[in-house]
């Protein structure tokens, strides 16, 4: 019963992370602080998802975790549909040489090898193929570092808080990688996160006591954060090269912020179980692969979506992918009981 506040705290996230996506198909301006402070807040769900894995990792996993089939687990649920759905896209990029992403997967000599095997494997390893895809190769890899956060867990608070508060001040003055490519600042810049969620799972109930009723205080320090990044002059997520000073990551703070808001906040419906929420929380994974796609061939007519009431056109483009996103993955989940899973992530 425990977990239903996490359920909905998913079916959040994954609104969040859409959400942030299809803002670039309408002609929002941006040009006032109210909507730049809403677009801050907007961005940056991929916090609150790996906060909510970091969670789950110890509350699930921890007490019976056998790492060989906690991993197979992982190749087949997230690796494989990642693999699968990945194959048009790349398809396109590598061998009919559409919309080749920047210079960093061209070909740099002839041959199979280097202009097709070489250019696979680095849309693969970075996920640039498509919107967002960056987050499975990197989330893979921190499962593979899972021993390392079993032994975070077995440390001790005052271990666990020697190691987050470093690594969080390293994340806050590296930023995240420019295009999301750079796979091993992506690790070290979300790494915390990830323990954090650990670490608020170990201590939930001091939390949930500690903060019960400070809801209304932490919202306020989260659009407090959102208005002085807008304030700031940076919109959305921070984007950088690592060894590159450009000022301290507000996008991080306020988010960390959030995740303990929602965390205590939807605590106190526990004994809610929303059908609905249920849904979108299950789905969660196949929306997060499935949306990518929508929003490819949305992007093409992009230009129906200029309109004089952009917010209103966003909200209804979100529903909608969400609603596409949850019936497919119905669909396929009766069509297909046994694969779904492995094809699509339900």
């Amino acid at each position: 019963m425990f977990l239903t506040s996490f359920n909905h705290f998913r079916a959040i996230a994954i609104v969040f992370i859409v959400t942030g996506h299809c803002i670039g198909l309408v002609n929002i301006a941006f040009d006032n602080p109210l909507e730049q402070t809403i677009r801050n807040f907007i961005s940056g769900g991929t916090f609150l998802f790996l906060f909510i894995s970091g969670y789950l990792f110890h509350y699930v996993f921890y007490n019976k975790f056998q790492y060989k089939k906690f991993m197979w687990k992982k190749i087949q649920n997230i690796l494989s549909p990642y693999i699968l759905l990945g194959v048009i896209p790349v398809f396109f990029y590598v061998f009919m040489k559409k919309d080749i992403f920047n210079g960093f997967f061209l070909p740099t000599s002839d041959g199979v090898i280097y202009e097709y095997f070489i250019p696979t494997l680095k849309y693969y390893w970075t996920g640039a193929f498509l919107n967002a895809f960056w987050y499975i190769p990197f989330i893979m890899f921190t499962f593979l570092c899972s021993p390392l956060h079993i032994a975070f867990i077995r440390s001790g608070i005052n271990r666990q808080l020697l190691i987050i508060l470093p690594l969080s001040i390293c994340s806050i003055i590296m930023h995240r990688p420019e295009d999301n490519l750079f796979q091993f600042q992506s690790i070290l810049y979300f790494t915390p996160v990830y323990l954090i969620g650990i670490v608020c799972s170990i201590n939930k109930e001091t939390i949930y006591k500690k903060l019960k009723g400070k809801e209304i205080i932490m919202f306020f320090i989260v659009i407090i954060l959102a208005y002085l990044q807008t304030y700031s002059g940076v919109l959305g997520s921070y984007h950088k090269s690592p060894f590159v000073y450009a000022g301290i990551d507000l996008m991080f703070l306020q988010k960390i912020v959030l995740c303990l808001f929602f965390m205590v906040w939807l605590h106190r419906f526990e004994h809610v179980n929303n059908k609905f929420l249920h849904t979108l929380a299950a789905t969660s994974f196949t929306i997060f692969f499935i949306h990518p796609f929508i929003l490819w061939v949305l992007n093409k007519f992009s230009y129906l979506f200029k309109t004089d009431a952009p917010w209103l056109v966003l909200f209804t483009i979100v529903i909608s992918v969400i609603a596409v996103c949850i019936v497919t993955a119905l669909c396929m989940r009766r069509l297909l009981p046994k694969r779904s899973r492995n094809i699509i992530g339900y």
